[in-house]
């Protein structure tokens, strides 16, 4: 009985803890948006929380391009992700720090002006724009990482 008891207590903790670190992950919707200059790409990513800014809205579009990919746009287009989503955890202190509010990922994502939105909800908000990816620059920088392999490696 008192190792049922024990057990019980020990898995609560464990979940409580489990669930604490989760809360901060980043909860977002990314589409296809259109095609942008050559090397780019255009996407609608919405973001959810209670507070959002520009930062989350471009954290979760470079995320998304990595880790997601997205569905097509109107054209058709499909953009697969540039990795496997066990990569991210692979290397979790690269991506950590270079998915911050300030980390390296807010260089590769800008905000196409007049795009942006903002729809309350029932737990806070959904805050959504259409961002230009740089996936050249973005992809070169993260095969230097390790984080994504390079195209010539299959050959």
């Amino acid at each position: 009985m008192k190792k049922t008891i024990s057990f019980l207590i020990f898995a609560l903790s464990c979940a409580v803890s489990v669930m604490a670190v989760n809360d901060n992950i980043l909860k977002y919707d990314i589409h296809g948006a259109g095609s942008g200059i050559e090397g780019t790409i255009l996407v609608k990513v919405y973001v959810y929380g209670k507070k959002v800014s520009d930062s989350d809205l471009k954290s979760a579009a470079v995320h998304g391009v990595v880790f997601r990919g997205c569905e097509g746009n109107e054209s058709g287009a499909y953009q697969p992700p540039m990795t496997s989503p066990v990569a991210e955890t692979e290397h979790a202190s690269f991506c950590d720090a270079f998915f911050s509010a300030d980390g390296d990922c807010q260089n590769y994502a800008s905000i196409v002006d007049g795009s942006y939105e903002r729809i309350k909800t029932k737990k806070g908000y959904k805050v959504g724009a259409i961002l230009q990816v740089d996936k050249v620059s973005l992809r070169k920088d993260l095969e230097k990482a390790g984080l994504v392999k390079s195209l010539s490696t299959g050959f």
